[in-house]
């Protein structure tokens, strides 16, 4: 038995160490992989804060190109208010509302502007300096309907004063800026000069356009060349500080000679023309709103986007910092050096305590923590069910050596008295009787044991239910009937008992392993003076009815108070023990009480020995 324990302890241990050290080696594994992964991610920061800066570039980069695409498929006469259509240049002029102002401006455009170059050299630096009024210098600045058009004649006083700005500096840059500054022809196309030379006149005199109509016709077959050049983006900040973004592209129309001789309302054209055309950007779209949607969409978890106007971060040990300037990335003309620091983006990365890395490390703890948990519940019921096998086989073990023991006495005491009767050993009357008696005892032992070891597989498949029986009667009748009331056992039993539920067999049992058991561990010669009787005790105690059974033995230790009432469970070992049993007579005490709806416990007797409580159920009380 101690080699078998030893052995199973052995494969006890051998299972928990190969069940915990792959968990805990695994776990090792995975928590250093998690640590460098977010080593290398760390130390790819700087190279992350870059890319994003770079993606949220090329997304207000884009933006921005579809907005001039967009604007740059607009036909070159639907830059000013009203235009006229060339099925209607004839006999008679008709002009209609340019495409631009008979709808909402797309998102993104504040308004559209023209003027022409030839107007602007027309004038001096001094008389720029003094103020020109607008009817003079001869510009166009419009915008479609939406909402705030009641702001916009403010609004355009405003723009009016920074056109004429933005011409003042084009005619102080002179000649070679301006033209460089257009350097990709976008398109060019031949247009009917009629259709040329009456949208881009500058004359002011309607009645003379419509009276000289006719001679357009000379010209319905004749056509001009007309380049359009790609847009140029100019930013400057006014006085006040409020910055200003302008689009401008250049057309130029070739000279034609033919014009020579028409009135001087036709003969704009006749030197070709150098038109500046363009539009205002909404700087609080492209610097606002185009920055915080591209952000959503391209910036990764850990990428904190910082809008234009934010407190400026400095890169340290916790942080990395990564800073765009739009006007200089876009590569923006200004005016002053200083212009091109405008439109600060700032991207961040935590580079010790970003969100990702603190959840993977937390959802790895507790997932470990769980696991652990979960290991050690599993152990624990592991070494439980080990021990309750281990205790089962000791307790079996126990019961085999018992009933071998109990077998093999009464059946060898059978044999020996049968075969002296047998070869005549016993010649007298009185003596075949004794060996007689001899014979029936042993039969009866053999019998109670074969019995009790029955009435436990019995007890789980007997169907009877608790009856209302008077237990004082029931007692009495089988203390006096099976137990043989005397100088060792007593009855104290309570008057006016309640009938509590009980089957009469199995508490026919109880009464009788519980006596049996106190007569076996505490006999009468080893009972002190006149306090060593066993007695049968009733009473009431709240709301159940006891039944105990008190003796003078020696006493049961607090640890195995509990395990006595185990199947085949008997303290000590079978090869050294004295007193004869199964270990299944307080077993069966217990399981039926269980049986009865009651429960059995053991207390210590005041003055040595024990006290054996059986709790019973009430009979319920009828109506």
């Amino acid at each position: 038995m101690a080699q078998q324990l030893a052995r199973k302890r052995t494969a006890l241990g051998l299972y928990a160490l190969l069940l915990v050290l792959p968990a805990f080696v695994l776990g090792g594994l995975n928590w250093r992989q998690l640590q460098q992964e977010q080593a290398l991610e760390l130390n790819e920061v700087p190279d992350r804060a870059r890319t994003g800066t770079h993606r949220l570039l090329e997304g207000i980069r884009r933006s921005l190109d579809n907005l001039l695409a967009e604007e740059g498929e607009r036909y070159f006469t639907d830059y000013q208010e009203r235009v006229f259509p060339e099925k209607l240049i004839g006999t008679d002029l008709a002009s209609v509302p340019s495409p631009l102002v008979q709808k909402d401006p797309p998102r993104g455009v504040l308004a559209w502007f023209a003027w022409d170059f030839r107007q602007v050299n027309q004038f001096t630096m001094e008389e720029f300096e003094a103020g020109i009024p607008e009817d003079k210098l001869q510009f166009s600045i419009f915008r479609g309907q939406h909402h705030g058009w009641e702001e916009w004649p403010k609004q355009r006083e405003g723009l009016v004063k920074t056109v004429t700005g933005v011409m003042l500096q084009d005619w102080h840059d002179g000649l070679p800026v301006r033209v460089t500054r257009y350097e990709k022809v976008a398109r060019n196309y031949d247009v009917p000069l009629s259709h040329a030379v009456v949208n881009l006149t500058k004359e002011r005199d309607f009645d003379c356009l419509k009276s000289e109509a006719p001679a357009l016709r000379a010209f319905a077959e004749t056509f001009v060349e007309v380049y359009q050049y790609d847009f140029h983006l100019r930013f400057f900040l006014e006085p006040d500080g409020s910055p200003k973004l302008m689009a401008t592209r250049l057309i130029l129309v070739d000279d034609t000679k033919q014009l020579e001789q028409m009135p001087d309302c036709y003969s704009n054209l006749k030197n070709g023309a150098s038109i500046v055309q363009g539009f205002f950007i909404d700087t609080q779209w492209l610097f606002g709103e185009v920055p915080d949607e591209v952000a959503q969409q391209v910036l990764r978890e850990g990428e904190i986007f910082h809008p234009i106007g934010s407190e400026s971060l400095t890169t340290s040990d916790d942080l990395l910092v990564s800073k765009i300037h739009l006007v200089d990335a876009l590569d923006f003309e200004t005016y002053k050096p200083e212009d091109r620091t405008y439109g600060e983006l700032q991207i961040s990365i935590d580079r010790v305590l970003r969100p990702r890395h603190l959840r993977q490390s937390r959802s790895f703890l507790m997932l470990a923590a769980m696991l652990l948990f979960s290991l050690g519940i599993g152990m624990v019921l592991l070494l439980r069910s080990v021990k309750r096998d281990l205790d089962q086989a000791r307790r079996t073990e126990n019961f085999v050596a018992s009933v071998t023991h109990e077998l093999r006495t009464p059946v060898s005491a059978i044999r020996l008295y049968g075969e002296m009767l047998r070869d005549g050993w016993a010649a007298s009357e009185e003596k075949q009787q004794e060996y007689y008696g001899r014979i029936v005892q042993e039969s009866y032992r053999l019998e109670t044991m074969v019995e009790r070891v029955l009435e436990k597989s019995q007890v789980s498949s007997r169907e009877a239910k608790p009856q209302a029986e008077d237990l004082n009667a029931f007692v009495k009748a089988v203390a006096q009937r099976e137990l043989k009331l005397g100088a060792d056992l007593g009855l104290d039993l309570q008057a006016d008992l309640p009938p509590a539920l009980i089957i009469t067999e199995g508490l026919r049992s109880i009464v009788i392993n519980l006596v049996e058991n106190a007569r076996k561990y505490a006999p009468a010669k080893d009972r002190p003076g006149g306090d060593g009787k066993i007695w049968i005790r009733t009473r009431v105690e709240g709301n159940r009815i006891l039944l105990e059974v008190l003796d003078r033995g020696p006493g049961i230790p607090d640890e195995d108070k509990v395990m006595v009432f185990e199947a085949f469970y008997r303290r000590g070992d079978e090869s050294t023990r004295r007193s004869k049993g199964t270990g299944l007579g307080l077993h069966l005490v217990k399981i039926q009480a269980q049986s009865m709806g009651g429960d059995v416990t053991i207390l210590d007797r005041p003055g040595g020995g024990c006290t054996f409580r059986v709790r019973l159920l009430p009979a319920p009380l009828e109506e």
